[in-house]
């Protein structure tokens, strides 16, 4: 079967167009602000030639936007914004619209979702989740991602927020260099748990460094039972004092055919990878240049 191609950043496009995005509600908070730009993006992704466009609602919540005052009603309107604009960027072209909700770090906006270290208890953790599920559940999307998902403990939590429902799910980890999880949990159990529950379509792995993209492939590839998913980042690093990106992107032809030539059944980009590199992912498969 032919691979699919997911798209790639929102926020690289978004900041090379000079939006500012130092809010808590990072790409989200332009869902709110102007969200005409949000259609641009996923329009020019469409042109890169993905099968799979995702909602620009990573880090959109419940309970931010609760916290900023915004009523129910006008949190469900905001999540449906999302996911409106996703499907008329797509027009009358095959393209699945993915709708994308990140872990529990995303409402601490602190980077903890590259740690799993929330100090949170797993009550409020699972409560978080809750409440974007009961707005979650009741949108037009083709597939429901979770993703950039730190630890075993949150995936076990997701899992039990979902279990009645009838929608189609991805989750997607994020691994550190040791091919663990962010929390050193065991990225073996966590895909044999997935792989186990049959809510469960797609099993990936998302913004790790481009070095160690084949590794876990590999590892997917030998773990899991299900379809795999792989997007990695760009390879720089976000400087949290400086709000800025450092080095330089790492993501080269060459590794992209070796990633494409490791047959996973999806693959994209997360964090910095823009249009040319979606683009050449999408020459790779279509013209077999692996």
């Amino acid at each position: 079967m032919k691979i699919k191609l997911l798209d790639g950043s929102l926020s690289y496009p978004l900041e090379k167009k000079g939006v500012d995005l130092n809010s808590k509600l990072w790409t989200a908070q332009v869902l709110i602000d102007d969200p005409h730009i949000l259609s641009e993006v996923h329009s020019n992704y469409v042109d890169c030639g993905v099968d799979y466009i995702s909602t620009s609602s990573y880090q959109l919540s419940h309970d931010s936007l609760s916290q900023l005052g915004y009523s129910k009603k006008e949190i469900f309107k905001i999540f449906k914004r999302s996911v409106d604009i996703a499907i008329n960027s797509v027009e009358e072209k095959e393209i699945e619209i993915v709708g994308s909700f990140g872990p529990f770090g995303t409402l601490l906006a602190d980077g903890s979702e590259y740690t799993g270290n929330y100090k949170y208890d797993d009550f409020t953790i699972k409560k978080y989740h809750k409440n974007n599920f009961e707005i979650i559940n009741h949108q037009k999307l083709d597939i429901v991602l979770y993703e950039t998902i730190p630890s075993l403990k949150e995936i076990k939590i997701i899992l039990d927020v979902i279990k009645y429902s009838q929608k189609k799910f991805w989750i997607s980890m994020t691994c550190n260099k040791n091919l663990k999880l962010r929390d050193n949990s065991s990225l073996k159990e966590a895909c044999k748990i997935l792989s186990e529950n049959n809510n469960i379509s797609v099993i990936g792995v998302n913004c790790i460094d481009p070095l160690i993209t084949s590794d876990i492939i590999k590892k997917l590839k030998d773990y899991s039972s299900k379809k795999i998913l792989i997007y990695p980042n760009s390879g720089e690093k976000y400087n949290s004092d400086t709000k800025k990106w450092d080095g330089e992107s790492s993501i080269n032809n060459k590794l992209i055919k070796d990633w494409i030539s490791l047959s996973p059944d999806i693959i994209g980009g997360c964090c910095r990878v823009g249009y040319d590199k979606i683009s050449k992912m999408r020459s790779v498969i279509d013209n077999n240049e692996y």
